[in-house]
């Protein structure tokens, strides 16, 4: 989530990432086997961030490093592990603006 700034919790950034990919709550519940309450429930911070692992598989639906999903500061990026297929594929998907 480069350039949103560091104020967003967990479940606000997977709010902003499920409407990026064009999600809809009940469509990425269904992906992590959860209910639409429990997901609305973290992404509004009524319920405690998802441990680790269900973050992580968030990160994965949502094709997004954990990294992004927590927050944490880029500092360096590795040019190995570069990978501009997501962009391209989001920036194609994408609703056109007019």
């Amino acid at each position: 989530m480069r350039g949103l700034g560091d104020h967003l919790s967990i479940g606000e950034r997977i709010a902003f990432y499920q409407k990026r990919r064009g999600y809809t709550q009940p469509l990425l519940a269904g992906l992590v086997g959860r209910s639409t309450d429990w997901l609305a429930k973290i992404e509004t911070g009524r319920r405690n961030s998802p441990r680790i692992d269900m973050l992580a598989k968030l990160a994965c639906i949502l094709r997004v490093s954990l990294g992004d999903l927590l927050g944490q500061t880029v500092l360096m990026e590795d040019e190995r592990q570069q990978d501009d297929v997501p962009a391209v594929r989001d920036a194609l998907m994408s609703p056109r603006q007019l």
